[in-house]
Formats: structure tokens, C-alpha cells, sequence
């Protein structure tokens, strides 16, 4: 009986219509977590010797505890924005008799069997694998273990009352923030003791309690946030706010576009879906701290220029038009052209690859010629980029749920051979742009950098040009897929 709530689960997912396409994407689910699951259990395989190493002064696992903190911090940044928490089949057991302890237990127990939640065995097991062959007596080992792994089960909590609750979100971004003044400016070591804490835990097997009880009292928290909230009208159900229409007067100078360019805004800021998505693009900044501060090769930089302009298209582009599936039924019952629909949308990305470009004004730090090709890469985004994402998001036909919470991998449903395929032109044509000309204007000891940021930037320039143009077989196009993706889009 207990585990009746794990074979319904089961049996809706058996039960669904296309199933062998939704088992087809389970395998490939499979695959890609087999890959990053590798990659973090070699990470944790190699990590303990590699320090022992090149660090020969200094004990090799208390290096690594004092960045734990930091490890725990990014664990839980990338839980909130990608783990989807199993609390959607709720609302239908809460007609039928059940106990709430036992849908909250459910709940719970569901959470914490997550590809999330294998971190501890997966990176934190090797590494005490690797103290217990460091001569390390096997008590330690397992206590050091223990306790790491208590505390990344703790988060799995954090980030279920910080994606339910407001409060606890802005709470723990507060204490974050705190502590990393505290540590910066006022020359504390709040942070720093996290790792002595763990070192402590080697000295002092007891301490182990700690992590125990902090383990047990978030799972009661959690338990008794559940408890008071489960009903449809609790933080379990959907929110309902008042909608404010927001006229939005600055986009009329856009004229007939300006309708479509202020339902796109109100998507955006109304929804929690595709307000996350632009969060996240506003990541694809950083990008450039990856490839400027060590050396790479001249397309590693090309590759760095279109991420740094394009997170948007990359990231938010890629699913238009499925962003309107819920009333795209209603937008082509209206009197409205297709031209205007999608010019509309290349507007809004190019706005967005504009405003990234200006943001990344401080990469002029590592030169001009860095900003350069920055800029050149944002042209080829606005010229063929946005173009190729339209064209991408086309063939994208699954509905998207506006104001639920994207999962890892979700949309992986719509995911096709043609679409893999024009992630090529995306990579591939700007790095064409750049060297080949660079290459045949340049010498045989180095390329002619010159001639490739003219190359990738005025193959943007030319899109510009011939804008109506492509806008029109994008039209046609669109237009011949229409009814297609209506039928896609009402098929939930």
C-alpha cells in the first residue's frame, strides 16, 4: 500500500499517448545523464589525488573543504533553476481519501530520488573512497561522507521551499549576500568556516550530529510547509493574480508591430517560464570569462562572440512561437498577417542581442580586438542568427506551460533530426565567416584577424539587407506549417 502512489505515477506514464516517442526520450534522458554523471563521478575520482599532487604542503582534503561552501552554493543555483519538483500529481489525490502525511511523505520521498540527489555518491563517495586509501582510519571516511552528503540533501529541501515560497528564496539570497560581505569587506571568515567545520568533523567524529540534525529539522520545515499549504487553494496550487494589462506606451514607435511586441513583454514578465529563461540568458554574459582569461585558438573566440550576444536567441528564441501555444489557436482566428507576427519577433531579438552587446562593454578590459569580434558576432546574430532560430522554433511544435517551472532536458519531446541539424549552422556558419577570409587574406604564420571580423560581420550586414526578403520565405514558410502547429499545440 505504500507504494500505491509510486505505481500510479508509474501507470499514467505507461498509460500516456505516445509512448514510444516519450520512451525514445527517457533513452536519450538516460544517455545524457550517464555522460555528466560520468563526468562528475571522474571529477570526483581524480580531484583527491590531483590536489595531493600539485598542493604537497597542504592535506588534500582540507583544500577541498574549504570550498565546499562554494560547491554547496552552486548545487543550489543550479537546483532552483533546473529542478522540477515532484509536487504536480497533488491536486488530483487530494479528492480521493488519502492522508495528507502520506501524500506529503510521497511528495517528499519523490524529491529526494533525483538525479539531483547523486551528487553524494556520484562526486563526495570517491573522494572518501580515495582518504580511506590515504591512510585515513575508515571511521573518518565515513563520517567526512556522511556529513557532506546530509548537507546536499539539505539542499534539495532549500530549493523546495525556495520554488514554493518567496520568503525562503529571498532569505536565503539575504544570507548569501551577508556572508559574502562579511567575508569581502569587514575581513571575516564566516564562509571560511564551513570548511573548518568539516575538518572538525575528522578531528571529532560527534560533530557528524550536526549535519544529522540540520538534515531532520529541514525535512520537518519542509514537512510542515507542505502540511499547511496542501490544498488547491495553498502555495501547491496555481497562483491566480490580478493581471495588470500594462499599456506599454514606449513600444507605439514600433507601429503595427507594437501589439505583438507588448503581448511578448507581458509573457515575459506575467509568467514564471519565460521569466526564468531570460534570467538565465542574462547568464550567457559571462561566457566570455571562460574563453578571454586563458588562451584560444581563433574560433574558441568567434564561438565566445556569439554567446556572449546571443543568450537570448539561444535560450528564449529557440521556442518561438511555441511561447504562445496556449492561445496561438486564438492569435490566428485574428485578423493579422503573418509578416507582422514574426517581424515582430525579430525585433524583440534583435533588441535583446543590441542590449547584450552594450552590456558587455566591460570586455574592452581584455582589448578592442576582443570587443571587436564581439560586436561582429552580434551583427551575424541579428542578421542570420535570429533567422535560424525562427526557423528552428518552427519546427519546435510542443506546448509549452507558461507558468510552470521548466525541467532539465524537458523539452526534449520536440527534439528532431532537423533541428540538431541547424544547431550546425548556428556554431558552425559564424567560425566559416570569420576564417575563411581571415585565412585567405592573412599569412601562412597567423590569420588575418581583420578580414575575418569583416567576414563574420558583414555576413550579418548583408541578412539586414536582404531582411525583407528572407521575412518573406520565413512568411511562406510559417504559413505552410500553420496548421500543423495548431494541431501540435492543442495536443497537451
Amino acid at each position: 500500500m505504500s507504494t500505491s502512489l509510486f505505481k500510479l505515477s508509474r501507470k499514467k506514464f505507461m498509460r500516456a499517448p505516445q509512448l514510444e516517442a516519450k520512451l525514445a526520450i527517457k533513452i536519450i534522458m538516460a544517455l545524457v545523464v550517464l555522460y555528466f554523471g560520468s563526468a562528475i563521478l571522474i571529477g570526483g575520482i581524480v580531484i583527491y589525488p590531483a590536489i595531493s599532487e600539485t598542493a604537497l604542503d597542504k592535506d588534500a582534503i582540507s583544500v577541498i573543504n574549504s570550498v565546499l561552501v562554494l560547491i554547496f552554493i552552486f548545487e543550489i543555483i543550479i537546483r532552483y533553476f533546473l529542478q522540477q519538483l515532484p509536487v504536480t500529481e497533488i491536486k488530483s489525490f487530494l479528492l480521493l481519501s488519502i492522508p495528507k502525511k502520506r501524500i506529503i511523505k510521497n511528495v517528499l520521498l519523490r524529491s529526494l530520488v533525483s538525479i539531483y540527489n547523486a551528487l553524494p555518491i556520484l562526486f563526495y563517495l570517491p573522494i572518501s573512497i580515495n582518504m580511506y586509501l590515504d591512510d585515513y582510519p575508515l571511521k573518518q571516511a565515513i563520517v567526512w561522507w556522511v556529513s557532506v552528503t546530509a548537507f546536499s540533501l539539505c539542499l534539495n529541501f532549500i530549493s523546495f521551499l525556495a520554488n514554493k515560497n518567496n520568503k525562503a528564496l529571498a532569505g536565503f539570497v539575504v544570507i548569501v549576500v551577508l556572508l559574502y560581505t562579511c567575508e569581502r569587506y569587514f575581513e571575516t571568515e564566516l564562509l571560511r568556516a564551513a570548511g573548518r567545520f568539516f575538518d572538525a568533523v575528522l578531528t571529532q567524529p560527534l560533530w557528524v550530529a550536526v549535519p544529522l540534525s540540520t538534515l531532520v529539522l529541514f525535512y520537518l520545515i519542509t514537512f510542515r510547509f507542505l502540511k499547511n499549504n496542501l490544498n488547491l487553494e495553498g502555495a501547491l496550487g496555481s497562483k491566480k493574480e490580478i493581471a495588470r494589462a500594462g499599456r506599454y506606451d514606449f513600444l507605439d514607435v514600433f507601429g503595427s508591430n507594437a501589439l505583438f511586441l507588448k503581448n511578448d513583454l507581458r509573457l515575459i514578465l506575467r509568467n514564471v517560464r519565460p521569466r526564468n529563461i531570460v534570467l538565465m540568458s542574462f547568464l550567457f554574459l559571462f561566457y566570455g570569462l571562460i574563453f578571454y582569461t586563458t588562451p584560444q585558438p581563433q574560433f574558441g573566440l568567434v564561438f565566445a562572440s556569439i554567446f556572449i550576444s546571443g543568450g537570448f536567441l539561444l535560450t528564449y528564441g529557440n521556442y518561438v512561437p511555441a511561447w504562445d501555444s496556449e492561445y496561438y489557436s486564438f492569435l490566428m482566428c485574428q485578423n493579422i498577417s503573418y509578416k507582422k507576427y514574426l517581424d515582430s519577433k525579430f525585433r524583440l531579438m534583435a533588441f535583446a542581442v543590441i542590449t547584450s552587446t552594450v552590456l558587455s562593454l566591460p570586455y574592452l578590459y581584455f582589448g578592442l580586438d576582443v570587443y571587436l569580434m564581439i560586436l561582429a558576432g552580434a551583427f551575424f546574430n541579428i542578421g542570420l542568427g535570429t533567422w535560424i532560430t525562427l526557423y528552428g522554433g518552427m519546427l519546435n511544435k510542443q506546448p509549452l506551460q507558461l507558468n510552470v517551472k521548466a525541467k532539465a532536458f524537458e523539452n526534449t519531446q520536440a527534439f528532431s533530426g532537423k533541428q540538431f541539424l541547424l544547431i550546425l549552422p548556428k556554431m558552425v556558419l559564424p567560425v566559416l565567416f570569420f576564417i575563411i577570409p581571415a585565412t585567405l587574406l592573412g599569412s601562412e604564420e597567423e590569420l588575418n584577424a581583420t578580414a575575418g571580423l569583416i567576414g563574420l560581420g558583414g555576413s550579418g550586414i548583408l541578412g539586414l539587407i536582404f531582411k525583407n526578403q528572407i521575412l518573406n520565405l520565413m512568411v511562406k514558410l510559417f504559413a505552410k506549417d500553420k496548421h500543423e502547429m495548431l494541431k501540435a499545440f492543442t495536443q497537451k
